[in-house]
């Protein structure tokens, strides 16, 4: 009998330690200034639509680590290269799909160049576009990523979506990469009336995701979309 409970007990040990929850990592959120999805308001408070959403699955899976917000270029970067990094709203492109693992979708947006009314500048289509002098645009966004793809070669890149309306606005830009749904909360932060503006070329539609850096364990990615199914049910 002893030499049989000898056995019995680690077997039992480890059907246990099989059976264990999974203890997921915790992961370092980084947002962009991208009104109105992620920002941060007059107090410093990181907010937005996806914000929201994303707070709300961190809840679930009890990840109460902070959300920090910093340039785009330098969040992408950061999730690209660091384990347990997860970047939002992030619009899930061909370009990008096997650079990271997704959770979402969290939302989504239309991209399109806009012109100063009254620009001389009138392009009907994206190869058009491609004449231009200056189309005002944050590097390695999605919406830039496409057109570059296509063969743009005439940015000049901002720091953000609302600086990038200001060089628009202040003839330092011939078109703006925007969305048409960010427009008005983006203009209000430049300072500018949005009736000052009008579309001039649509580029794309994007869902918008979680972007996980690859070395981040799936256990803990697919903790995270759980989460979100289960909130959106």
């Amino acid at each position: 009998m002893k030499k049989l409970l000898l056995l019995i007990v680690p077997a039992i040990l480890i059907l246990m330690s099989c059976n264990a929850p999974v203890q997921n990592e915790k992961i370092k959120v980084i947002t962009e200034d991208y009104p109105p999805y992620n920002y941060a308001d007059a107090q410093g408070n990181i907010v937005g639509q996806s914000t929201d959403i994303v707070r709300a699955v961190m809840s679930k899976v009890g990840d109460d680590s902070p959300i920090e917000i910093m340039p785009w270029e330098q969040g992408y970067a950061r999730a690209l290269e660091q384990p347990n990094v997860a970047l939002y709203s992030v619009a899930r492109t061909g370009e990008r799909e096997h650079l990271f693992m997704w959770v979402g979708p969290i939302g989504s947006y239309e991209n399109w160049l806009y012109a100063k009314k009254g620009s001389p500048v009138h392009v009907n289509s994206l190869d058009e576009a491609k004449t231009v002098g200056k189309i005002a645009a944050v590097k390695d966004e999605a919406g830039q990523q496409k057109l570059a793809a296509q063969g743009f070669i005439n940015f000049v890149y901002t720091g953000s979506t609302a600086d990038g309306l200001k060089k628009l606005m202040a003839g330092e830009a011939d078109l703006w990469l925007g969305t048409s749904e960010g427009i008005a909360s983006v203009a209000k932060e430049a300072g500018v009336n949005p009736d000052d503006l009008q579309p001039a070329v649509y580029v794309y539609k994007a869902d918008l995701f979680l972007a996980f850096n690859k070395n981040t364990a799936f256990s803990t990615v697919e903790a995270w979309q759980k989460a979100l199914d289960s909130l959106k049910k």
